[in-house]
């Protein structure tokens, strides 16, 4: 009888055993008496995202669409989300004025990289953020996002440049290819007082902007053996018949009322051009300019719009997952899919849709042929006044071909000192 007592115990033992196993760990309340098992809450987090008033305008706009599918993807995460407006073009002014008080996650353009690192505003990424880079963009577009100090500070989403425009019922292919059949076929806008323009003739005939790579600040801005010719041939163009300054959406609206044949913006215009155009809208990168004979490449800014850390988060792990999936392949497609927004990933280039996309393959073309990295260091600040002053002072006539070299040599001296 003890034998099969001490049998039967035996038993119970080892399955009570067998049941905490498959019960799992319990936990101990303040009393002292075991409780049964919690799961474990997501870890609660508060996060500040600026964007574009485009992109949030609604409860399905791409940012809250974008959020909730990462809200879905890291369910570890209870995230209050605090959404602002913020332009990309705004970033330098909104989130500088307070980092501290400023998004965690916010978008810029990279021509404001400079400033947003010098005011502590920007994470440098690295580890697998930074590996992520590498296998996901050009190095064009890398160069757009990284520092001085070799550091990269920012996801890109797209790129920042521009190119033609025109109606292909007045423009071959071969027309576009030069700037002097395409005034000479039709009415052409082109923004010449606008600084980040004008600086396309003075690049094609060899000007520089801070040394070959766009960082040496003590190279200062160069505008080359040839900037006096570049200053004649603007005057001519401006003199032109059919020269139009893009000025208040003079372009646009040309090319809504059929007044305008050819015209230069980027990608965020492409559907009302496409609504105008219809089958007739062409895009095609920059054209060439005649210099004393000789044809010169007009080169456009490379840029790029990126998805920024702030380096004063509270929540940087977070943040910086946040900022890689708004920048994703998947988001940048459905951004381009909700708002035209043309993508830069490099797999994405390879997507039937945006290869068979005119814009896009315009877009991609000026970057890669017809472009000119835009630099990125504080000192840059320097240029846009004076250049865009020169450009008006063309278009209004003060800026003549007998004074050219004179005003020329101005315009140098202004650029590497003080507003012109």
């Amino acid at each position: 009888m003890k034998k099969i007592l001490a049998l039967l115990l035996a038993a119970i033992m080892v399955l009570s055993m067998a049941a905490c196993t498959e019960a799992g760990p319990t936990t101990t309340n303040p009393s002292g008496n075991a409780s049964t098992p919690t799961p474990e809450k997501p870890q609660e987090v508060t996060l500040k995202v600026w964007g574009p008033s485009e992109d949030q305008a609604t409860d399905t706009s791409w940012l809250q669409t974008r959020l909730a599918a990462f809200e879905k993807a890291h369910p570890e995460y209870k995230i209050t989300w605090q959404l602002g407006v913020c332009p990309e073009g705004d970033a330098k002014t909104m989130v500088t004025t307070d980092v501290s008080a400023a998004a965690d996650v916010f978008m810029y353009a990279n021509d404001q990289l400079g400033t947003l690192i010098e005011a502590e505003a920007l994470a440098e990424l690295g580890g697998s953020y930074l590996d992520g880079i590498k296998a996901n963009y050009s190095q064009t577009l890398i160069d757009t996002v990284t520092y001085t100090d070799g550091g990269v500070y920012g996801f890109p989403f797209t790129n920042n440049t521009w190119f033609l425009y025109y109606d292909k019922s007045v423009y071959t292919e071969e027309d576009v290819k030069s700037m002097e059949t395409l005034l000479e076929k039709g009415k052409v806008a082109f923004p010449i007082t606008n600084s980040w323009y004008i600086w396309s003739f003075y690049a094609a005939a060899g000007g520089t902007l801070f040394g070959p790579n766009g960082i040496d600040a003590d190279a200062g801005i160069e505008l080359g053996d040839k900037a006096t010719d570049v200053t004649k041939y603007l005057v001519n163009m401006c003199a032109h018949p059919n020269f139009v300054n893009d000025v208040d959406n003079a372009g646009l609206d040309g090319i809504k009322d059929g007044s305008i044949k050819a015209y230069f913006d980027g990608s965020w215009n492409a559907k009302p051009v496409k609504d105008a155009l219809g089958d007739n809208m062409g895009a095609a990168q920059l054209p060439t300019i005649t210099i004393n004979g000789e044809q010169l490449q007009m080169k456009a800014f490379a840029g790029s719009k990126a998805i920024g850390v702030n380096r004063q988060s509270k929540n940087m792990k977070v943040a910086l997952m946040v900022a890689e999936f708004l920048a994703s392949p998947e988001s940048q497609l459905a951004k381009y899919e909700m708002r035209g927004v043309i993508p830069c990933a490099s797999k994405l280039l390879e997507n039937e849709t945006i290869k068979a996309d005119i814009i896009a393959s315009a877009e991609a073309n000026t970057m890669n042929k017809t472009a000119c990295g835009q630099p990125t260091i504080p000192e840059m600040s320097n240029y846009w006044t004076p250049a865009a002053n020169m450009g008006t002072a063309i278009y209004n006539k003060e800026v003549t071909l007998d004074n050219a070299q004179e005003q020329t040599e101005l315009l140098e001296s202004a650029l590497n000192k003080t507003g012109l």
